[in-house]
């Protein structure tokens, strides 16, 4: 049998084979009854869910795989205003997806159609579900319903109840070649050369992440500020990390917000010293920060590593006691106390 082949209109980069297997499913009308899919932040899950659920509800009978765009359902899911159509994700300060927010979700799916099409579910993070939340929704998943779709998008799918899992269409998005997210940014963004080289790299296979380098200024000097305040970090003066710690989380009392900051500070903190490890180790064509290449050797001379062998270890151990900063921010700890546990650990 000849192998369809369909002109894709979603604005993804990458990750092909899941967009045409999504096409092929609606092209067939085979259509699961929930989905899950899996893969770091900002690869394109979110985006691929939504354009998933604009082609169910599409009323196009010229577009039998993919949305129009043009048609009423089609530009009611654009707005996020489409009446079939339901997203939840974890509340601001919220630990996790609560209880409640799935039952309102699960009656939300439980009614009828106003427009005879599929209703759609989407739970955005999905791995923030509380073991309560994930009861209430393995419930719905096990009592299947014709022309319901749910769809979790989830960064880690080990954390998820195996017995979801098994009742769900698994799609794994993997990393973007850093080629193809250059290509994107200078086709589709108006990216200089430079700009696409320096953003594709520091996304790490993230092609979202590579557009919003580009497009967002603030997001840009935020960032920058993070790979600052490693450098201040490291200061052998235990008074100076301690300061850089309290620059970078403000006065945030210990709440999720204070939580989940620190913990993207932290996962910066350890791609630039992994960085410095591929440097040591003569493979710079595989560091991230290729574009910070000042301030990783401001770090260097903060460090102050021997060479070889000894100053590999060093990082190495660097690398762990930010690991175990994250580990104990995951506890509940609070995450001026586990970095200020970090500094004193250097």
């Amino acid at each position: 049998m000849e192998k369809m082949k369909v002109k894709l209109n979603w604005p993804l980069v990458g990750n092909r084979h899941i967009f045409e297997f999504l096409a092929k499913s609606l092209s067939n009308k085979n259509v699961s009854g929930s989905y899950i899919f899996a893969g770091p932040a900002n690869i394109g899950k979110n985006t691929a869910a939504h354009y998933f659920a604009r082609s169910l509800v599409c009323e196009s009978s010229n577009q039998p795989a993919l949305s129009c765009g043009a048609c009423q359902a089609c530009q009611e899911a654009i707005k996020g205003t489409h009446s079939d159509i339901y997203l939840i994700k974890k509340e601001t300060d919220k630990k996790n997806i609560s209880v409640d927010q799935i039952r309102g979700f699960i009656r939300s799916l439980g009614l009828s159609s106003f427009l005879n099409s599929y209703k759609i579910g989407i739970i955005r993070g999905a791995d923030s579900l509380s073991e309560g939340a994930a009861n209430a929704l393995l419930k719905t998943l096990e009592e299947s319903k014709v022309k319901v779709v749910i769809i979790l998008t989830v960064a880690d799918i080990e954390v998820l109840p195996k017995t979801i899992i098994s009742r769900s269409q698994i799609l794994r998005f993997q990393p973007v070649e850093s080629d193809t997210i250059y290509d994107d940014l200078i086709k589709n963004h108006g990216a200089s050369r430079s700009q696409a080289k320096n953003f594709s790299r520091l996304a790490a296979g993230r092609p979202a992440l590579a557009v919003k380098f580009l497009e967002d200024n603030e997001y840009c000097e935020d960032y920058k500020a993070k790979v600052q305040s490693f450098i201040d970090f490291l200061s052998p003066d235990l008074n100076q990390r301690f300061k850089a710690i309290e620059k970078i989380l403000g006065e945030r009392v210990h709440n999720q917000e204070s939580a989940n900051l620190a913990g993207k500070i932290i996962d910066i903190w350890q791609n630039l010293a992994r960085d410095l490890m591929l440097e040591d180790l003569g493979l710079a064509d595989l560091v991230q920060h290729q574009a910070f290449d000042k301030e990783l050797a401001a770090m260097k001379n903060k460090l102050n590593q021997p060479a070889g062998q000894a100053g590999l270890k060093s990082l190495l151990s660097l690398i762990n006691i930010l690991k175990q900063a994250k580990e104990h921010i995951g506890f509940n700890v609070s995450p001026k106390l586990a970095l200020e546990k970090a500094a004193v650990s250097l």
